[in-house]
């Protein structure tokens, strides 16, 4: 029994532990992608305000959204990684894991679709377009 408890209870660390690690990931992923809205906007600026070569502010640039695109994947690997063998030590290897980003994909998707619906009702309803007859456009062209 005594051993019993000691499993569950670093059982429970364990799992306490994986979801302290998402949540830093989490707020990893926030920071990284500001990091990505202002860092080569910086670069940007330098180079335009600047009258030194402006060929080291542009490899600069470049250089710093491959180095933030490259800590966005990796933290993102390193949470799916951490969450594929919890679930492998809960033998739910077909439970589905739970990424950072991209989340609501499946909803921008069906957003999309119901405002190119709602436009196309509103530009295609008859109350909306005026009807032009032959007359009209005689009178407009004379």
């Amino acid at each position: 029994m005594e051993e019993k408890s000691r499993y569950e209870e670093m059982y429970g660390k364990l799992v306490a532990y994986e979801q302290n690690i998402h949540l830093q990931n989490q707020k990893r992923i926030k920071i990284g992608l500001k990091c990505i809205a202002i860092i080569p906007p910086i670069f940007l600026i330098l180079l335009f305000w600047t009258d030194s070569n402006k060929v080291v502010f542009l490899i600069l640039w470049i250089v710093s959204l491959f180095a933030l695109a490259t800590y966005l994947i990796l933290v993102e690997y390193v949470d799916y990684n951490l969450q594929e063998k919890l679930n492998e030590l809960r033998d739910e290897e077909d439970k589905a894991v739970d990424v950072l980003m991209g989340k609501q994909l499946d909803e921008v998707e069906e957003n999309i679709k119901n405002a190119i619906q709602k436009l196309d009702e509103k530009f295609n309803s008859e109350a909306e377009i005026p009807k032009i007859t032959e007359s009209d456009t005689k009178e407009k062209t004379e």
